[in-house]
């Protein structure tokens, strides 16, 4: 079925439901030709449901629409319904990739705030996001009911395991649609405390939300909350700055060679304990030392989070907000009482809230995740589907390799939204520089930074934050007009590691359905002989199906697939 055709039936399913609309049943009611469920309900039960919203918000595997009656109809999430997705475990032993789709739930007035303060302080963005809250101060509860939807679409891929990348699936979108400026000061001092690169940390972009005066000082060095002084100094003798990779592997061996186990079962006591130790990033000490810094400690540094490890579930994603058990809330300043957090700041405290989750967790922080993250909000009024806005408020929220696009409908030129967190870019790098560790380049050409890592941005790595890993997203907010793109996609590094941005765009021309784009890309990577998990995630835009221009890498991949031979690529 063409999208044109899929988009028909849609509204004649919404026909159908204005017909039925003096029934009493609220039952689903099942339509073949789209494979899924359109449930009515009217609006003046969405905005009685959406009053207790501030005090219990929940996100939705469904978004609602105004029907011709006054009604709302409810659309499906479910996969390959009005977005594409196909995945691969490629040849790995495990699928680490995940992703996320949910409609969430935010007042429309901080919506419209959002484009008002950078990264979307543009003098367009703010002035259709003006005009936009003007026409909802005379809308109905019912219309700013379903303004205030957003929709959530997410690809994480996950690395040393699925553990992150699943936590985030289920509880992302949950922290987002949650979290509270009154979480910030204690994220930011729990987030100082981690030491090394984040010593002097005041918030970033939610510095404005933190209270400054409640900052506690932060020693050189490791955290004495994180990684107690194992060094033999006075606890009033000044540590050093940071250290280099090849000092503290120095160290690390003279101390290894003085605490050589005398037993077998010693050795075996040794491996759980320090295996328990690095799972949050620390270094052994003996009881002297942490008795000699207990005092100097207790005035500058936050709990150990071994503490709030107790008191977290041993699964994090039973909870719905889990990291209110072990965060302070301290009431932002005075000067920002009344005001919203923009979708910028709301993503940040909701990156670093739920980096915390995962350290504090043991079945958690047992590797790291990357996570790409497309929010798309309707700006027509009353509010369309995010495939049929003419206005479409857009952000990106980023950590790592993952990747987003836009597709152009004029050309079909690939615009890309995110930026790859590796050492070698230069942003990263010039980040990173002061911290005193270094990139290194393994045998295969690819960039590693402390000769292990290749993401400068993740959750969980929690033995690399010292270094400068942090989970603090990158994030660009736009209003864009529907009707000058076509899709916007998002991938894995199995994907964007064996293709380009444009290769990935232009494959996507022709598809009658997002599902059909989304698996051409994925079927291509395969072809290349791309042997990682891979994601590909498609969602239209209202100039879906218009792609103009030339499909310039058309011979070129060709040419490539020509040449591969993944039998001959993967012989051992």
């Amino acid at each position: 079925m063409s999208w044109s055709m899929w988009m028909t039936a849609i509204s004649a399913s919404y026909s159908t439901l204005n017909m039925m609309s003096c029934c009493p049943s609220t039952s689903a009611l099942p339509i073949t030709a789209l494979g899924r469920r359109i449930a009515r309900r009217t609006l003046s039960e969405i905005a009685r449901s959406s009053g207790s919203a501030q005090q219990r918000r929940s996100f939705q595997d469904y978004f609602r629409v105004r029907t011709q009656t006054g009604g709302s109809a409810r659309v499906s999430l479910t996969p390959n319904s009005v977005y594409g997705i196909a995945t691969s475990r490629g040849t790995r032993p495990s699928q680490e990739d995940t992703y996320a789709v949910a409609c969430l739930s935010l007042p429309a007035s901080e919506l419209a705030g959002a484009y008002h303060r950078p990264p979307a302080a543009t003098g367009v963005d703010s002035e259709t996001a003006t005009k936009w809250k003007k026409s909802l101060d005379d809308a109905s509860p019912e219309d700013q009911a379903l303004a205030g939807q957003l929709m959530w679409f997410g690809c994480y891929d996950g690395h040393g395991g699925q553990a992150v990348s699943a936590f985030l699936k289920s509880n992302l979108h949950r922290i987002f649609e949650t979290v509270e400026p009154s979480l910030a000061t204690d994220t930011v001092q729990y987030t100082r405390a981690l030491g090394g690169y984040f010593r002097r940390f005041t918030g970033g972009e939610i510095s404005r939300w933190v209270r400054q005066e409640h900052l506690k000082p932060v020693r050189a060095g490791p955290s004495p909350a994180l990684a107690p002084n194992r060094t033999g100094r006075s606890p009033n003798q000044r540590p050093p700055e940071i250290k280099s990779t090849a000092e503290l592997q120095r160290e690390e061996e003279e101390e290894q060679s003085h605490r050589s186990p005398r037993t077998l079962s010693e050795l075996i006591d040794g491996i759980k304990s320090d295996a328990r130790e690095n799972a949050v990033g620390a270094v052994a000490a003996t009881s002297s030392d942490v008795e000699a810094d207990a005092d100097d400690a207790s005035s500058d540094a936050l709990p150990d989070p071994k503490q709030a490890r107790q008191k977290t579930p041993s699964d994090a994603t039973d909870e719905q907000e889990d990291y209110a058990s072990f965060t302070e809330r301290i009431q932002p300043p005075e000067d920002v009482v009344g005001e919203h957090m923009t979708l910028a700041e709301r993503a940040t405290l909701s990156w670093l809230i739920a980096d915390r989750t995962i350290q504090a967790n043991d079945n958690l922080n047992v590797g790291g995740s990357t996570a790409s993250v497309a929010l798309l909000h309707s700006l027509d009024v009353p509010a369309v589907p995010f495939y049929s806005s003419k206005l479409v408020g857009m952000t990106a929220v980023h950590v790592g390799d993952t990747r987003l696009l836009l597709c152009a409908k004029s050309n079909g030129e690939a615009i890309p939204l995110t930026n790859y967190h590796h050492p070698d870019d230069p942003a990263e790098s010039e980040r990173l520089r002061r911290v005193g560790a270094g990139m290194v380049t393994d045998s295969f050409g690819e960039a590693r930074w402390m000769g292990a890592l290749a993401n400068t941005r993740a959750f969980g790595d929690s033995r690399y934050k010292r270094a400068g890993v942090t989970a603090e997203p990158e994030v660009i907010t736009r209003i864009i007009n529907g009707d000058d793109f076509a899709f916007i996609i998002g991938f894995s590094d199995g994907i964007g590691g064996v293709m380009s941005d444009q290769e990935i765009v232009d494959l996507c021309r022709g598809a009658r359905h997002p599902s059909q784009a989304a698996k051409s890309v994925l079927t291509f990577a395969e072809e290349l002989g791309s042997d990682d998990n891979g994601t590909v995630l498609c969602i239209p835009l209202r100039g879906w199906g218009q792609v103009g221009g030339k499909d310039t890498t058309k011979e070129r991949r060709e040419l490539r697939r020509s040449k591969t031979d993944i039998f001959r690529d993967h012989r051992q």
